[in-house]
Parts: structure tokens; C-alpha cells; sequence
């Protein structure tokens, strides 16, 4: 018989709170090993902004990463729609032995909140509890609930008795926003994360983003995770979270930026094979190369497999490899948030973000200028839409030691017209 418990939480951001309770779990002895659960779309959060799962997860990897006898499960996150305890008890309890032991591990606050989740007494049914102390919530308030539970539900409960560090995820996130990551307040692999990746650095702006975007980009990272490795998601959720920021600078949907930058990878880690059919499924023979199929095949999964009939959206995910002739503001932006999104390390990237904050199509020609040098230098031929849109752009010689603009230089709108 194995004691497995069962931490769960949002981890948004995961810290030494967290940290400090895993260790306490298995320094008590009541458990054999741990089980950190990272949360799902919480039916009692649902007006609430959380980072996006793909993130959350990470972190929670990467601040236990050094702990023996300790697993991260994305058991929650990987299903759509909102969960309940009593479902992960049910489908955790289906991955382990017969035998095994189920304890779940909250703070003293759940005592007064679980009477009224879903199925409370299904709940206290399949697992015991180990309640950790925390602030505002006296031992004698606590205790005297425990006893109320077990009168109530027969709950089989038992007290960690180990000192916790009282930190709080809002005062941690507020730190990251102003870059202040105090390696005593957060675990310094979660820390060198969220800086490589910016994760907070637009929370303020983005936290004006209707909860049902949110709720509808939540759904599709759910579908494509599978799909997807995880330096792929992370990439993609970084592709998102600035394109949002981008477009909410530039007067585009927010919502089509945040799926579109989402979804533009979505077939990046298919079989090759794979991604050459749905290439070819879309119709489009200029884009069957290698590197490049995975921009018409992705869009070709969006819609058949994802369900996303928007041509705006479809259209940004197929050229965002190449770019075009023809290219609407959200194609632009796409392109662009591909290539700078913050954990890209290429060269003359800060020129490129300082113009993305206020002439994409500066931003873009930028790009495309960088793009043409690297293939200059690896003998590469440009490709016949990036010269359509280095053309449009009023560049005329494609060779980037000698690259030179008309004047005035060609613009796009956001319709994708020519002006």
C-alpha cells in the first residue's frame, strides 16, 4: 500500500509556500510520496484570470524539480471544462493501485469551503485529509470544523503539524510585474522562468480581456496541448500573450490575435508525413517545404479538427511562415509576435519590438530584413511570398547586404488591402 498525497493548487505563480508545503508533506511521514495537482478551470474562479495552464504547469515542474518522491500531474488541465475534486479523486484513483491511499492535502481554509463543493460527501468518501494551518484561521476554529466534518461526513482527518511560510500568489505576481523576483518569496528555476518568458509582463493591460476570451482561449490550449511538446507550448503561449498585446496597441480583435498566435504551431509537432498531408489538404503547393508546411497544415487542423471557421484567424496561421503579398493587420502582427515573442534570443530583436509597438509594418520589414540575411548566410532562396512581401514593402533588391527602399514604402491596412 503507497500513501499518495495530494496537493493541489493553481500555482499561479508557484512559490515557496508551495515549496515549504511539499516538503512538509513528506517530512511527516504521513505520506509515501506526493502528487502535485495542478488546477483545471475551477468552477468557483470563473470570473477569476489565471495564467495559462501550459505556464502554470512549468512552473510547478521546475519548483519541485529537485524533490525525491514528488510528481507534477497535468491530470486536471489536459480536460476540458471545468473540474471537480471529485472527478480527479475518480480518475486519479483509476491510475493507481487498489490498495493505495488517497490523502488530500488543503490549508485550514478548505475545512469551512468543502461542505459546499460538489459531492462533499463522495469527496470525504474516497479520501482522507491533512490539513495544514494557515493564517487568519486559528487551531481552535480549525479543530473545532474537523470535528464537524467527521460528525457530518465521517471525514477521516489529521493536522500537519510543520511551520508554513505565508506568502500570497498577488503579492508574488505584483513583485514579477515590477521585475522584482525575490528568490526568498519563489524558488529560483520558477524565477528564472517567468523572467526568460515575461509570463506577468503584460498582466495589468491583459486583465482587461473579457473572462469569456479567456475562458474561450482556456478551451483550445486544452485541445491543442496534445498536440504540442512542451518548449512548443510554452512558445506558442508566448506567441498568444504578445500578439494579444500587439493587437490591443493596434486596434485588432484581442481574441483573434490570442487564438491565432495560440494555434499558429498547432501542427509544428506532427509526424512530418502528417503535416505534408494536411499541407497539401489546404491547397496551397507553394508551402509544402519542410520548414514551412506546418503554416498551411496548421491552419487546415484549426478548422477541421478545432472547430475555427474565422478566415482572418485562418489566414495569419497559414502565412505566418513566409508572410505575403497581401497581408491584413492581424497577419502582420502574428508574423511578427512568431518572431520576437519574449524568449526568442535572435539577433536585433529590441529594434524589432520597438517598432512593433507602434508601425508593424516597420516591424515587419525588420523582420523580413533579418529573415533574408539569415537565408543570405545559409545559401538558402527566399521564398516567393516573402519576396511578394518584401515588394510590398518597397524593397527592391532582395539581396540583404544591399537592401534598399522605395519611397514611400507600400503599407497594408487591416483589411489586407493595399494603401
Amino acid at each position: 500500500m503507497t500513501r499518495i498525497g495530494m496537493v493541489g493548487g493553481t500555482f499561479d505563480p508557484f512559490h515557496n509556500g508551495h515549496r515549504r508545503l511539499v516538503e512538509a508533506v513528506l517530512e511527516s511521514g504521513l505520506v509515501d510520496r506526493v502528487i502535485l495537482m495542478v488546477a483545471g478551470q475551477q468552477p468557483h474562479k470563473t470570473k477569476v484570470k489565471v495564467s495559462a495552464a501550459g505556464y502554470r504547469y512549468e512552473m510547478a515542474l521546475r519548483g519541485v524539480s529537485d524533490l525525491g518522491q514528488v510528481e507534477v500531474s497535468d491530470l486536471e488541465i489536459r480536460r476540458p471544462g471545468r473540474s471537480y475534486t471529485i472527478d480527479t479523486l475518480s480518475l486519479l484513483r483509476g491510475q493507481l493501485a487498489p490498495d493505495d491511499e488517497i490523502i488530500l492535502v488543503y490549508g485550514s481554509d478548505v475545512l469551512f469551503d468543502l461542505p459546499t463543493w460538489h459531492l462533499p460527501e463522495k469527496i470525504l468518501a474516497k479520501a482522507d485529509l491533512l490539513i495544514a494551518h494557515r493564517g487568519g484561521i486559528s487551531q481552535l476554529e480549525a479543530k473545532a470544523q474537523a470535528e464537524r466534518l467527521r460528525r457530518n461526513f465521517s471525514a477521516r482527518i489529521d493536522f500537519l503539524h510543520a511551520p508554513m511560510l505565508e506568502l500570497s500568489a498577488t503579492e508574488v505576481r505584483a513583485d514579477a510585474v515590477r521585475g522584482d523576483l525575490d528568490t526568498g518569496k519563489i524558488p529560483e528555476r520558477v524565477a528564472a522562468l517567468i523572467t526568460r518568458h515575461d509570463l506577468y509582463g503584460y498582466d495589468e493591460e491583459l486583465a482587461r480581456v473579457e473572462p469569456a476570451v479567456w475562458q474561450r482561449l482556456a478551451d483550445y490550449e486544452c485541445q491543442v496541448r496534445p498536440l504540442l511538446n512542451h518548449k512548443r507550448l510554452l512558445h506558442s503561449l508566448n506567441v498568444m500573450r504578445y500578439a494579444m498585446h500587439l493587437a490591443n496597441k493596434h486596434d485588432v480583435s484581442v481574441e483573434k490575435a490570442g487564438i491565432a498566435g495560440l494555434m499558429h504551431d498547432c501542427a509544428k509537432c506532427l509526424e512530418a508525413h502528417t503535416v505534408l498531408h494536411y499541407a497539401r489538404l489546404a491547397g496551397d503547393p507553394e508551402l509544402l517545404e519542410p520548414a514551412l508546411a506546418h503554416g498551411p497544415a496548421g491552419a487546415w487542423l484549426a478548422r477541421h479538427q478545432f472547430g475555427i471557421e474565422d478566415p482572418e484567424i485562418l489566414r495569419a496561421i497559414h502565412y505566418h511562415t513566409t508572410g505575403s503579398g497581401e497581408m491584413s493587420d492581424l497577419d502582420l502582427l502574428i508574423y511578427v509576435a512568431d518572431k520576437v515573442e519574449p524568449a526568442r534570443t535572435y539577433n536585433n530583436l529590441e529594434a524589432i519590438r520597438e517598432a512593433a509597438e507602434t508601425d508593424l509594418v516597420q516591424a515587419m520589414r525588420l523582420c523580413l530584413i533579418e529573415v533574408e540575411a539569415f537565408l543570405e548566410r545559409e545559401n538558402k532562396p527566399s521564398h516567393p511570398y516573402a519576396q511578394a512581401a518584401l515588394e510590398k514593402l518597397g524593397i527592391i533588391d532582395h539581396h540583404p547586404a544591399q537592401l534598399q527602399r522605395k519611397q514611400p514604402g507600400a503599407s497594408w491596412n487591416n483589411k489586407g488591402e493595399s494603401n
